[in-house]
């Protein structure tokens, strides 16, 4: 009731007339714009409101590049210099899926193959940006570290949701192409998780690795896969308030965050 109360909220406060969700002015023309949108796109289409998920998703259209398969990670940038996420590009992969566009998803796959096998170190390290002008970004400032690198045995803030996204994704692009494929890259994709420090497995950030392990289990009954999802579980709850909220990627404040008790909440189920 609520969820349906929230699109009509939407639909009638919170839509562009091409497809856009908003308005959101924090984020002005932040790196991971379509991210967010993709999150309406799903909910709306889980809840059979079609109309906002469809319109959603051919404003993320506008982000796909058919040349690499990914989406581009800029608002308004479109060439071969404009830098793709591991995370945004998943994020909009899964609205594919959801929204029937398995040639589009099936492309997003491609390009994580590619990002997969253009990887220098892995499983220690994954690099998670590209372009079509520059390939893998490996080249990065320390300031920047956090958007371009993931170490294993990392023992501080690093974005550990890489790995749980992407083989969440290809895992559910498996489930609803059939193609082996998918599956086999979805595995490679965790192979980092699967020897990452336990401060990773400790942070909010590990969500998205519960939820892609428990797929994974889910289809293969490896038995690493559901110890995994039970230990990211485990620490998720171990983080809740006893008011039932989270309110902090690394640690729990004193003001609840509306968005992350959301997600964890998703990766729970």
């Amino acid at each position: 009731h609520e969820a349906n109360r929230l699109c009509n909220w939407v639909r009638a406060n919170g839509m562009s007339p091409d497809g856009d969700f908003g308005p959101r002015p924090e984020l002005g023309d932040a790196y991971f714009y379509a991210y967010y949108n993709s999150w309406v796109v799903i909910g709306a289409h889980r809840l059979g409101q079609f109309d906002l998920s469809e319109r959603g998703m051919e404003f993320l259209m506008d982000f796909w590049d058919p040349e690499s398969g990914g989406f581009y990670s800029s608002p308004t940038e479109r060439s071969a210099e404009t830098k793709q996420d591991l995370w945004v590009v998943a994020g909009c992969g899964r609205a594919a899926v959801y929204t029937g566009r398995l040639d589009v998803a099936r492309a997003v796959g491609r390009w994580m193959r590619t990002l997969m096998e253009a990887q220098p170190n892995y499983p220690a390290q994954m690099f998670p940006v590209y372009s079509r002008a520059k390939g893998l970004y490996t080249n990065i400032e320390e300031d920047d570290g956090f958007r371009y690198v993931l170490n294993q045995d990392a023992t501080r803030d690093e974005s550990f949701y890489h790995p749980g996204i992407a083989g969440g994704f290809l895992a559910r692009l498996y489930q609803a192409t059939g193609e082996t494929e998918w599956l086999e890259l979805a595995k490679d994709y965790m192979r980092l998780a699967e020897g990452a420090s336990d401060y990773l497995f400790r942070i909010l950030r590990a969500g998205k690795v519960g939820w892609a392990a428990s797929v994974l289990y889910t289809l293969t009954g490896q038995s690493k896969y559901r110890e995994m999802a039970s230990r990211v579980g485990d620490n998720l709850i171990a983080l809740q308030s006893a008011e039932g909220s989270w309110s902090g990627a690394l640690e729990m404040t004193d003001t609840p965050s509306p968005t992350l008790t959301a997600e964890m909440v998703i990766w729970l189920d």
